[in-house]
């Protein structure tokens, strides 16, 4: 039998541990995620002041790359107004199956 997932008379269980270590993975992510962006915003500050391009200091490399830009396709304003460019133009790719979990603030 399925330690992980089980089903029974219609309801899905879920090993709470797994549950718990999805959780607590997902919060220490989220901090240290935080934690980066700050360290980058930080570094990048800080390179821009001593203009400073790039460095590369024990493994760790950075690069500034400047701003720009970005012109993009309104995919959904093109297949209102041209359903027929907009056909011409669209691919279909196989997407593989993923799992998605979300974990609510507490």
């Amino acid at each position: 039998m399925n330690e992980i997932v089980s089903v029974k008379d219609g309801k899905i269980t879920v090993a709470q541990d797994i549950v718990n270590k999805i959780i607590e993975f997902n919060k220490a992510k989220k901090e240290m995620e935080y934690q980066e962006k700050l360290l980058k915003e930080g570094l990048l500050n800080a390179m821009k002041e001593l203009d400073v391009k790039k460095f590369v200091i024990n493994g760790l490399s950075a690069t500034v790359k400047e701003g720009s830009t970005r012109t993009t396709i309104d995919s959904k304003r093109l297949k209102t107004e041209c359903p027929d460019i907009y056909k011409a133009y669209s691919k279909t790719t196989e997407v593989k199956p993923s799992l998605v979990l979300t974990v609510s603030e507490c």
